[in-house]
């Protein structure tokens, strides 16, 4: 079931997550003008890539899970806040893009005396890297129409175990000028 409800400055979509790629292909090519999504969600720094939607994606796109394997685990031990931005290889009209968006930013997983692995701060400064990506491509794109969306799972709020409420005033705070829509997480 899809919901669209607007939510101060951002969308929420609510689908599931094996709808997502689907929404997003559609979206892709029902536009008229160049389009680029983005897809950000979070990932941990143990080198570990398959479970909530990081195995969605990975499924889906072999090529996300790959590149973030190539990271390494001594980098991702030490880099939180980095995101990779990894190309998704489809045939898609008007040089349009699908890119997914790494955000290292879990510190292993949750256990009973840790109720929360998502780190805020590596969250914080990934989602700015998004941001700044995006600016930096409508920077090159001059006076080429093109529209560059973020469309992303319920990150951090799944597995990494953070407060949805919290994650979604920092997408207010950070993405407020650009069209962002969040899907509803669905393990089924």
């Amino acid at each position: 079931m899809r919901k669209l409800l607007n939510k101060n400055k951002y969308h929420y979509s609510l689908v599931s997550n094996s709808e997502i790629f689907g929404s997003c292909l559609d979206r892709v090519r029902s536009c008229s003008n160049r389009t680029t999504i983005l897809i950000p969600h979070v990932c941990n720094n143990l080198d570990i890539f398959g479970g909530g939607f990081a195995k969605c994606i990975g499924d889906k796109f072999p090529e996300v899970k790959e590149n973030y394997h190539l990271l390494g685990k001594n980098f991702l031990k030490n880099n939180f806040g980095y995101c990779q931005f990894i190309d998704i290889n489809l045939s898609l009209p008007l040089r349009s893009k699908i890119i997914a968006c790494n955000m290292i930013c879990q510190d292993g997983f949750p256990s009973n005396s840790k109720q929360r692995a998502l780190h805020y701060g590596g969250l914080v400064s990934s989602m700015y890297k998004v941001k700044k990506y995006i600016l930096d491509l409508k920077s090159q794109a001059k006076d080429d129409i093109h529209n560059i969306e973020i469309h992303a799972p319920k990150f951090g709020s799944g597995i990494a175990g953070g407060n949805w409420n919290f994650i979604s005033d920092l997408i207010e705070d950070i993405w407020s000028d650009m069209p962002v829509f969040i899907y509803q997480f669905n393990n089924k």
